[in-house]
């Protein structure tokens, strides 16, 4: 009687375990409550989720903060059949019930937009992926405008242009400590989910100075150059502002590095891509040299003005599009693309 009660109560165990949350995820296009023996790998193999685990991880970076880096718990979707996400649908038929959307970029910004790059860029390719995906009958164009300083001061406010990309966000939970500038990217516009992470760098001549520099107060009192219409909220995080720093506001790229290698800057710092294609064909790589200790990543993301009647309907067909573009493992093929295999999978293992 004893052993036939022992025996009961360790089915009871095995059943309230099998029962428990995370402990398998049901069916493809749901809901699924991770445990502390799941990994992404084994869901997504017992399941047969196209793309394997990075699909899964693409559809939640919202909540996870690497692949098979989670809390117990934390409550995930798992991809579609077709690619895409839980509750989201397909659209309805017929024509969209949203006018065109008016996308404007600006060029000379290898490998993210330029008119010469294959397919424009690859963030103009993300974002005509995920328009395609988000709704194909929603109708849009893209245009080039190369006075990027105009975009979100003018062309976007005015209603020129719906939307805006590729923007850098700052971190608007705190906007009090932004400049004015910088705050309105969060005051005056709404934000796409991110496109990409990129890497914001330091560069140096080889026999500066600050060459070993590996913390940012070190550049405090030196001459620093960016090229205009990039942002300055990373720099007003770390201090690195008038008058603690000197700052150049290059009309170019190119006029930052010309600067830089006649001795009247002693850093560049922007995107590290472009940068480091910049420094590729300028053929300067034996003078220069990255301060890797000092790189910021931060996300890219479309903008629309919180003052457009249709941006928040807008924002959600490319929202739905991006989150199918990861989802369905499309969004790292576009980066393989444009960056290489190898620097796609350092990205995509970060």
């Amino acid at each position: 009687m004893a052993l036939r009660t022992a025996t009961l109560a360790l089915v009871a165990l095995l059943c309230l375990a099998a029962a428990a949350p995370g402990a398998a995820a049901q069916e493809p296009c749901s809901r699924h409550e991770l445990g502390a023996s799941d990994t992404l790998a084994g869901i997504a193999a017992r399941l047969g989720v196209e793309g394997g685990a990075r699909a899964i991880y693409e559809a939640n970076r919202d909540v996870l903060p690497a692949p098979d880096i989670f809390i117990p718990g934390t409550v995930i979707v798992i991809p579609c059949p077709d690619g895409s996400l839980p509750g989201q649908g397909a659209p309805a038929a017929g024509p969209s019930p949203l006018p065109q959307i008016r996308f404007l970029t600006g060029g000379r910004y290898a490998p993210f937009t330029d008119k010469d790059a294959p397919n424009r860029g690859m963030i103009t390719e993300m974002v005509e992926t995920a328009m395609r995906l988000g709704d194909p009958r929603q109708d849009f164009r893209i245009d080039f405008v190369n006075d990027w300083g105009a975009h979100l001061t003018a062309l976007l406010p005015s209603g020129a242009f719906d939307m805006g990309f590729p923007w850098f966000l700052p971190d608007c939970t705190r906007v009090a400590n932004l400049g004015p500038e910088n705050a309105r990217r969060c005051t005056d516009f709404r934000a796409s989910l991110p496109l990409f992470e990129a890497e914001v760098s330091y560069y140096t001549l080889r026999d500066h100075p600050l060459a070993g520099a590996t913390a940012f107060p070190e550049l405090l009192g030196a001459r620093l150059c960016r090229p205009d219409g990039w942002f300055t909220f990373d720099l007003e995080a770390q201090r690195l502002v008038e008058p603690n720093v000197s700052m150049t506001v290059a009309p170019t790229q190119v006029r930052c590095w010309q600067a830089l290698l006649a001795g009247q800057v002693d850093v560049v710092t922007f995107d590290r891509l472009p940068a480091e294609t910049d420094i590729a064909a300028l053929g300067i790589a034996d003078r220069v040299v990255e301060l890797p200790r000092l790189t910021t990543r931060i996300g890219m993301h479309v903008l629309t003005p919180r003052s457009n009647e249709n941006g928040e309907a807008f924002l959600a067909v490319l929202d739905r599009g991006l989150s199918e573009l990861r989802a369905s493992g499309r969004w790292l093929q576009i980066v393989e693309k444009h960056l290489g295999a190898e620097e796609a999978a350092r990205i995509a293992g970060r």
